[in-house]
């Protein structure tokens, strides 16, 4: 028989033997590799906000006075996005209204396969100096995510349009009230920074049937560079290229109209 003493120093020392392994054994649980667990990857953000506003005016010898609002908003959840974009430029020189341009819309696209979403988008545009009064454009088609990396996105589109518009008292032209139009799109951005990039967007929409065989282009330049995470400055450029523009009181108006901006810009 075994005395007490020798059976308790027996324990003592079986026990001080599994501690001593469980000490040089590190826990594996959940990382049977024993190497750090990855970093989650940063979450994608749901809702992109940018607003831009630009003001100038002139006293003197002459009177100018020029106001440019935008902005642009987009909601993204379960394969879907949504984006609601405006721009206003307004301008007078010698109190005689020089420019009165609006160019808004909405536009719904849902992803059906990778880098492949169909949209549909309704638009408002008024151009008042073109002879447009206000003009709306309801659209369909298919964007194609070309290049998407770190530093480059293009995206390209291809789809249709059915417009309808009302022109300025005055004004005539050979396209009728309502007519239907075929599109193509390319929108590329390029990052210099995480928060500073450059971005060119351009559509052709030409008329389709018999009514006419007038064309648009509409195409926008711009440079964000920032000044803190949230503010920049921005400059941007307009072009909107009207192959056939009305006559107003016998006298035809020109086929481009541009418009040149900057401001401070908010980004969220």
């Amino acid at each position: 028989m075994i005395p007490r003493v020798v059976r308790h120093a027996c324990c003592l020392v079986v026990l001080g033997a599994a501690a001593l392994s469980a000490q040089a054994v590190p826990a594996t649980t959940g990382n049977p590799t024993g190497n750090p667990a990855p970093k989650p990857a940063p979450k994608k953000k749901r809702v992109d906000f940018n607003a831009t506003l630009g003001f100038s005016q002139t006293n003197g010898n002459a009177s100018a006075l020029a106001t440019n609002v935008s902005n642009k908003l987009k909601y993204t959840i379960a394969g879907w996005s949504f984006q609601q974009d405006l721009a206003f430029f307004y301008g007078e020189a010698n109190s005689k209204v020089n420019t009165n341009f609006w160019n808004g819309g909405l536009r719904a696209d849902r992803t059906v396969a990778a880098r492949v979403a169909l949209f549909m988008a309704t638009r408002y545009d008024r151009n008042v100096v073109q002879g447009i009064e206000n003009r709306y454009q309801q659209g369909f088609g298919v964007t194609v995510a070309a290049l998407d990396d770190k530093w480059n996105r293009l995206n390209v589109a291809l789809g249709g349009s059915f417009f309808s518009q009302e022109l300025t008292p005055g004004s005539v032209a050979r396209a009728s009230r309502a007519f239907p139009a075929a599109r193509a799109a390319v929108d590329y951005r390029r990052k210099l920074t995480d928060v500073a990039y450059v971005q060119q967007t351009a559509e052709y929409l030409p008329a389709v049937g018999d009514s006419t065989s007038s064309y648009f282009v509409n195409a926008e330049s711009a440079v964000v560079a920032p000044i803190t995470k949230s503010v920049g400055l921005k400059i941007g450029y307009i072009v909107r290229y009207n192959s056939d523009p009305p006559v107003r009181n016998n006298l035809q108006l020109k086929t481009t109209d541009t418009f040149f901006s900057s401001g401070l810009t908010l980004t969220f």
